[in-house]
């Protein structure tokens, strides 16, 4: 009887012994799986920008500095992705898209220098090719019984591409120096929803890689003065709270309107009180940064911009004692230039004037520039030669010498030479002109890696090269890099000097670029290129986006043309 009185207690301790045995090994299992879970969301982050985007791991959540946050899905970044083409002026119908994510990362092998190329280990495309969508919104094209296509709602999701950027320089000015002043009209301040004062917010305003993402704009010390040709008052206020939701520190003040010799048609008369105004806030008059010790005044067309300007303010501070005469102009392009009576290439500035204090003093006496000058004062003229009538009216008072600074990319009559293909980050750009398109655009990509990373070229391995806020070009397989022999220094003295100079003797030229100049070069087959034509901050400043476009049969006889227009959308990210 003894063991059928023992069986059941077996039973029972058997039964109980299992439980426990099958609770700790469950207890084991789920602490194995969260340590895998945990490895797995490492290696995605460690590795992310290594491997395709079909074998990365569909993480919700990535981790920055505020921690874990989510991310967007496959789907919804598809999908902004569709409306963002979409948006973008000229394409419709049927295009070839191409989409990347661009991450910045650091580099132990330091900063290539201004004007090199930066060379890419990894190839551009990385496996990633053009897709061909459709931008037809759904209801159009469905008239006269034409089959309607499918509407397309998203694009394929972008790849992962890695760039090193240079670091800041060390060397840097203070935009607190320089008083701004700036003539125009209402009409064309306002023009595009006021897009010529978010170009200004680039180079008088903080916006860049180095401030709180959430911090609002503010003025990086830099100080504005606008002049509004016929401006009614309700024009002057609204164009003064677009400025300071800018984060702009300026003044807008409407020309007067004057009768007889100095009537308001001579524009003579708008630059006159321009240069009245820039007076009365040297003396501490009541104008914007009124009693601030400015080193430099500077009169610049309202097209005018300046992608670094503690850059420029150093280049003047380091060569200009700061006592001296000075009269600087900032020329970057060939038609900046013309030839005087004797052949000689003379400029007046390029549409960019820089003075020192005392040469401001000697313009605010000068007669014949407060008498209105030669021309007329429309809107369309109103801007066109103040420079040469401001020279050649201060000629007539005292010889002084126009010191010309020339940066990466300028025009340099002794060299012929001209272009972002060949050098580095010019001093001044114009929103209008021949070779720098949408600056004010293709700097906001200084919200993530800073003004130095701004133009600078990168060349990956399969023989695609990035003007980084410029152009993205494919080459032909067959590239070099070609280093010039004229090597460009950061001399105090003028490039100009001796006989036989294709200069004026009244022009002192200077070049501030450093190092030598590199160019991509090719033997045979045919180039593409794209070209920005828009660019956004997005996700309170974490994101920027820039699209590039080819035009459909657009293109020089070095160029292979397309029979589709293409757009290439970069998103850089931290």
């Amino acid at each position: 009887m003894a063991p059928h009185h023992r069986l059941p207690r077996l039973a029972v301790s058997y039964g109980r012994t299992r439980i426990l045995r099958l609770t700790v090994l469950g207890g084991i299992a789920c602490a194995t799986l969260l340590m895998i879970m945990q490895m797995g969301r490492m290696w995605f982050h460690a590795g992310e920008g290594h491997h395709h985007h079909d074998q990365q791991p569909l993480s919700p959540w990535k981790i920055t500095d505020e921690g874990l946050v989510p991310v967007k899905s496959r789907e919804e970044l598809g999908r902004e992705m569709m409306e963002y083409v979409r948006s973008l002026p000229g394409l419709k119908g049927e295009v070839a898209v191409l989409s990347k994510r661009v991450r910045v990362v650091e580099t132990k092998e330091g900063s290539v220098g201004e004007g090199k190329i930066r060379r890419v280990g990894k190839g551009f495309l990385e496996g990633h090719g053009f897709a061909r969508v459709d931008l037809t919104l759904a209801g159009e094209g469905g008239g006269n019984g034409v089959q309607q296509q499918k509407q397309e709602t998203r694009l394929p999701i972008p790849g992962v591409v890695e760039v090193p950027v240079d670091v800041p320089r060390e060397e840097k000015g203070d935009p607190a120096e320089v008083l701004f002043g700036v003539a125009s009209t209402y009409e064309r301040v306002s023009r595009d929803d006021f897009e010529i004062v978010r170009d200004w917010a680039g180079f008088l305003t903080n916006h860049s890689a180095g401030r709180e993402r959430k911090e609002k704009r503010r003025s990086n010390g830099a100080g504005l003065l606008l002049a509004l040709n016929k401006a009614t008052e309700a024009q002057v206020i609204e164009v003064k709270a677009r400025l300071w939701q800018a984060g702009i520190d300026g003044t807008v003040f409407a020309v007067e309107e004057r009768t007889g010799k100095d009537s308001d048609r001579y524009k003579g008369g708008v630059y006159a009180q321009l240069f009245q105004r820039l007076l009365m806030s040297r003396f501490g008059k009541g104008e914007v940064g009124a009693g601030k010790a400015r080193r430099w005044f500077a009169v610049v067309d309202e097209r005018v911009f300046i992608p670094d300007l503690r850059k420029l303010v150093w280049e003047m501070d380091t060569r200009f004692e700061e006592r001296g005469e000075w009269l600087m102009g900032l020329p970057t392009e060939q038609k900046d230039w013309k030839e005087d009576e004797d052949g000689k290439q003379l400029t007046y500035g390029g549409g960019a004037v820089m003075m020192s204090p005392s040469v401001l003093d000697t313009v605010g006496q000068l007669m014949c520039f407060q008498a209105g000058g030669k021309g007329g004062g429309d809107e369309a003229t109103i801007d066109s030669n103040w420079g040469e009538a401001l020279y050649k009216c201060l000629e007539q008072e005292r010889y002084i010498k126009m010191q010309v600074l020339v940066g990466g990319g300028g025009y340099l009559p002794a060299q012929n030479s001209q272009g972002q293909e060949t050098s580095g980050r010019p001093l001044v750009m114009h929103s209008d002109g021949e070779s720098f398109s949408s600056p004010g655009k293709g700097h906001l990509i200084s919200n993530i890696c800073g003004e130095e990373c701004y133009l600078q070229r990168f060349l990956f391995a399969d023989s695609w090269a990035l003007i980084n806020g410029h152009s993205i070009t494919a080459y032909p397989r067959r590239i070099e890099i070609q280093t010039s022999s004229k090597k460009m220094t950061q001399q105090k003295g003028p490039l100009n000097k001796g006989g036989g100079s294709k200069v004026a003797e009244k022009v002192v030229v200077h070049s501030v670029s450093v190092g030598e100049e590199q160019k991509i070069v090719w033997r045979g087959g045919k180039t593409k290129t794209w070209r920005l034509i828009d660019a956004e901050v997005r996700d309170d400043g974490k994101e920027v986006w820039q699209a590039y476009v080819n035009g459909r049969g657009i293109g020089s006889k070095e160029e292979e043309k397309s029979d589709v227009d293409s757009v290439i959308v970069l998103v850089w990210e931290l």
